[in-house]
């Protein structure tokens, strides 16, 4: 009974209408079948330098372009719904689906700012200032433990003096790295 009545509402319809119709759906089934993959955990998109010059690239991304085609399809229909013509219906749809492209692209470039590396790079620790956590020798003759904030995130980092001995619990200053990536710091008075 339903596919009879899907059927006859089918052909009920004009060629513009399911034209509309077929862009907005075959859009809309790719874009289940893409959320699904990313369920599972599989890259189907190129993430493309979207700080850079590759506006063109990063805009025809398949969420783009999925979101371009349900947008024109399913705007084209309520346009041609409400009495508009084939022109205008088409019109309307462009401008739904370029705004809605474009949207996506916003969007997705949005987040991926939001996004880090997680990638310690030690360099950073240059300047901050911590505590020794487990004491350290005098003139590089071992090492000992510094904490010390790292990239937004408390640390344990293996440090040497090339001066004098820094007890722990002392408040230290972070002056360079070392060739083996020890913290190199002082101590350092508030």
């Amino acid at each position: 009974m339903l596919l009879f009545d899907l059927t006859s509402w089918w052909t009920s319809l004009n060629g513009f209408e399911r034209m509309f119709w077929s862009v907005g759906l075959f859009s809309n089934l790719l874009f289940i079948l893409y959320i699904i993959v990313q369920i599972f955990g599989h890259d189907t998109d190129t993430h493309a330098d979207l700080d850079g010059g590759d506006f063109i690239f990063a805009a025809l991304s398949l969420r783009s372009i999925l979101a371009f085609g349900m947008f024109l399809g399913y705007s084209g229909v309520v346009a041609m719904h409400i009495g508009w013509s084939f022109p205008m219906a088409m019109l309307a749809g462009v401008l739904a689906g370029a705004t809605a492209a474009w949207l996506a692209y916003k969007l997705i470039r949005l987040l991926l700012r939001l996004q880090e590396s997680g990638t310690l790079d030690i360099e950073n620790a240059v300047g901050q200032t911590g505590a020794v956590h487990l004491y350290i020798p005098a003139r590089g003759a071992g090492t000992g433990k510094v904490m010390v904030e790292i990239q937004g995130a408390l640390r344990e980092m293996d440090a040497v003096s090339e001066e004098e001995d820094i007890p722990t619990g002392t408040s230290i200053l972070v002056v360079g790295v070392s060739d083996e990536q020890h913290l190199i710091v002082q101590p350092f008075s508030l």
